[in-house]
């Protein structure tokens, strides 16, 4: 069971950390001290992007190849791969990716970071290593950031959004001059 939660932890901490928006944290902690608060025990994690992919991925395939062994010393080996499968899918896989994506994912990104951070020095002599070649590879993992184009865009879809929220339904988008979006 141990091994099944650390697994399931480490998986939804891949995906949680890994599909945080800095960007859209960094603009939020701008007039929310309480997103502030959140940035920044949650950015010195997501900046090491790939030392921290590394680490969460290194962790959760040692849990998950550790699992079948443990369980064929206590069940037949059929057992151990029904078990191992059905446990993995569920709790180590499918439920903590829901909640580590959820709505809750900042905080429960706020509350695993020292965790993470203190797998990460402990990998290090293995994760660190893989991390910076990937770094040489495919570069750094660089925060996302609008050109003037994609932000008129994105600014014209908003507006156009929050129009609509207004209730301006009775008026032809024509009226509201909208209708080239």
């Amino acid at each position: 069971m141990i091994l099944v939660l650390f697994g399931g932890l480490m998986s939804g901490l891949t995906v949680g950390l890994a599909s945080i928006d800095r960007l859209s944290l960094e603009i939020e902690a701008k007039g929310n001290p309480e997103a502030k608060k959140q940035a920044e025990k949650i950015f010195p994690v997501i900046d090491n992007y790939h030392w921290m992919l590394v680490t969460l991925l290194f962790c959760n395939a040692t849990a998950m190849e550790a699992l079948p062994i443990a369980l064929d010393h206590l069940v037949p080996t059929w057992a151990a791969i029904i078990v191992s499968v059905s446990g993995v899918l569920v709790f180590g896989e499918i439920v903590p990716q829901a909640l580590c994506t959820g709505p809750s994912q900042n905080r429960i990104a706020v509350m695993m970071c020292p965790i993470v951070k203190l797998l990460m020095y402990l990998t290090l002599p293995i994760s660190w290593p893989i991390a910076k070649g990937l770094d040489a590879l495919m570069g750094e993992h660089e925060l996302q950031r609008y050109n003037n184009d994609e932000l008129k865009n994105l600014i014209l879809l908003h507006s156009k959004a929050a129009l609509r929220e207004i209730d301006q339904e009775h008026l032809p988008e024509d009226v509201l001059g909208l209708d080239h979006l």
